[in-house]
């Protein structure tokens, strides 16, 4: 994806494709540079920019974005949670702890994803990378063979720990690397502060209770007979080859726990996000439990900050051209005579479904949530309930298709649950979720003065 995002940026920078900034400050199309135009009083002047100097600028503009520092930054925390073998020693002990049962083992896996989102924001290297290997362990200790291919034991876990990733992810504004951008957009377009803080309180109540009911929902529809023989001899052996905790993990542990005090309490510290994940960078790094090297060799980090700046800036001038008030527009014609409320729900239902079109929840925040958003300003639709709505449902609905995003692709390959069947496990899933969320989720909103 970066590869196809480099090479559109190079196009339209040479084709002169962004909106640039003149010297007298106005915004004009790049191709328009240096060309004549009448002003007041009859006088011609020259559009005062460079062509393609300026349209560079713009492609560039967005590797400056608080956005894809933060996201950034929170990768090399995440990498911090890997290397020091913490996350899997937090996700041993819980699976240990609570491993007396399929509930148990699942509410385990949930409580897991729970702990680690906050400071793993790419939700794939978050299932993908700590938890899903613990769950694989889990499964091949319950006595499933990976080779006989559909099987309840294995589809159980496997659709649990899918969903509980998707539903962790749209818990904080640091759980999906996609979140940032719908707090900045509802930022743009709404003029709300929407932070970590905000994020949390809103999505609390109705992912919490989704996340509760997960587990017996799935064991309902897969009914799995779980042979614990090996399990608990597993779960020693591998805690076993942790030994105690080192040093490196304390100090993360402290450093963690700054974090998500001045995170939670960035509207009474005055330091925004951004920063307290920059600090913690340097931080671990001056602590020693990341090194310089760590940095340069995390390749998703380096990755995902340049397609997610690259996004940011084709969003940013999708609403520069206009095209984002003119999806908006559309949209709120089909809607004007319903009342704010409908308007809300309908666009919001509209938002979860438009998943099935793509195979990256990322993509799909980026392409729908600014025109989504333009829409409900035009509609008057309550700006935090709106706001809260996409944020949970660009995550939620990745359970929809078996390759919305790396981790449900990840479980889904494992061939324990057939690709029909996920199809249908996930729109279910998906009912149970939406009833959820305009049942509990409307009334706690109402609640807190949302709406």
């Amino acid at each position: 994806m970066s590869v196809i995002l480099a090479a559109a940026l190079l196009v339209l920078t040479l084709t002169k494709s962004f909106m640039c900034t003149t010297a007298s400050g106005h915004s004009i199309e790049c191709d328009r540079c240096k060309t004549m135009y009448r002003g007041d009083g009859g006088h011609w002047h020259e559009h005062t920019c460079d062509p393609i100097g300026g349209s560079f600028e713009v492609a560039i503009s967005g590797f400056s974005n608080k956005v894809s520092w933060l996201v950034f930054c929170a990768f090399h925390i995440g990498k911090a949670v890997e290397k020091t073998g913490f996350g899997k020693r937090v996700s041993l002990a819980l699976v240990g702890s609570m491993g007396q049962s399929a509930l148990g083992i699942g509410y385990a896996v949930c409580l897991a994803e729970l702990i680690l989102a906050p400071f793993i924001p790419s939700n794939t290297a978050r299932g993908g990378g700590i938890v899903y290997p613990i769950v694989e362990s889990v499964i091949a200790s319950l006595g499933v063979d990976p080779h006989i291919g559909e099987d309840p034991v294995g589809g159980f876990l496997s659709f649990v720990a899918a969903s509980a990733n998707l539903i962790s992810s749209s818990l904080f504004v640091t759980g999906m690397a996609g979140n940032p951008i719908v707090a900045s957009k509802a930022a743009d377009i709404f003029g709300i502060e929407f932070g970590f803080s905000e994020w949390v309180i809103g999505a609390s109540v109705p992912a919490l209770l989704i996340m509760l009911l997960l587990p017996p929902f799935v064991h309902i529809l897969l009914r799995p007979k779980l042979d614990f023989t090996n399990l608990s001899q597993n779960i020693r052996r591998q805690h076993h080859a942790l030994g105690a905790m080192s040093d490196q993990e304390y100090r993360l542990c402290a450093t963690l726990l700054t974090c998500l005090v001045l995170w939670v309490g960035t509207p009474y510290f005055g330091i925004d996000a951004t920063v307290v994940a920059y600090m913690a960078i340097v931080i671990l790094i001056l602590l020693n439990v990341l090194t310089w090297s760590d940095v340069v060799k995390n390749h998703k980090a380096w990755d995902t900050f340049f397609w997610l700046a690259s996004f940011i800036v084709l969003a940013e001038q999708l609403t520069a051209l206009g095209v984002t008030d003119w999806i908006g527009n559309s949209l709120s014609r089909s809607l004007h005579n319903a009342s704010p409320l409908v308007c809300t729900i309908s666009l919001s239902l509209a938002y979860f479904f438009s998943m099935y079109m793509f195979s990256s929840i990322s993509s799909h925040v980026v392409a729908f949530a600014g025109p989504f958003f333009a829409a409900g300003y035009v509609l008057g639709c309550p700006p935090k309930l709106l706001t809260i709505l996409v944020a949970l449902f660009s995550s939620l609905a990745g359970i929809l298709t078996p390759f919305s995003t790396g981790s449900v692709a990840i479980y889904a390959s494992q061939g324990y649950i057939s690709q029909p069947k996920w199809f249908m496990f996930g729109l279910l899933f998906s009912v149970l979720s939406l009833v959820v969320v305009f049942t509990v989720g409307l009334i706690w909103w109402k609640i807190i003065g949302w709406y």
